[in-house]
C-alpha cells in the first residue's frame, strides 16, 4: 500500500512539474531522484507507477540516507539499526538527504 502511494505522489508532482514548464499532458518520461527512505520495494514501486501512469517511463535515481550530528558536525550513512553519530555516539542527529521526491528531467 506504501507504494501505491507514493507512486501516486511521484504521478502528481511529475504532472504539476509538466505542467509549470508547459509541457501540459504530453510527457513520455521522466528522470527522479527519490530519497532511500521514501520506498522499501523498487520493482513494485516501478511496476506500480506504470499501471497508473498511463505509461510514462520513470527513471529513477536513488538519494541516498545521509545524516549530520547536531553536536559534532561529523555527516554520516545512518546505520538502519541505529540513528546515533558514528563519531561521538550523540543522538542529536537530523537527516540531510534520503527523503526527497525531485523531478530531474522530463521528456
Amino acid at each position: 500500500m506504501h507504494e501505491l502511494h507514493l507512486a501516486e505522489d511521484i504521478l502528481r508532482k511529475i504532472r504539476e512539474e509538466a505542467g509549470t514548464r508547459g509541457l501540459g499532458t504530453g510527457v513520455k518520461c521522466a528522470k527522479i531522484g527519490l530519497g532511500q527512505s521514501r520506498f522499501t520495494h523498487m520493482q513494485e514501486l516501478l511496476e506500480i507507477f506504470n499501471d497508473i501512469s498511463g505509461g510514462i517511463k520513470l527513471e529513477i535515481e536513488v538519494i541516498p540516507l545521509k545524516a549530520a550530528c547536531a553536536d559534532c558536525q561529523t555527516e554520516f550513512k545512518p546505520d538502519k539499526m541505529r540513528l546515533n553519530c558514528e563519531k561521538c555516539g550523540s543522538a542529536n542527529i537530523q537527516m540531510v538527504s534520503g527523503n526527497e521526491l525531485v523531478v530531474k528531467s522530463l521528456g
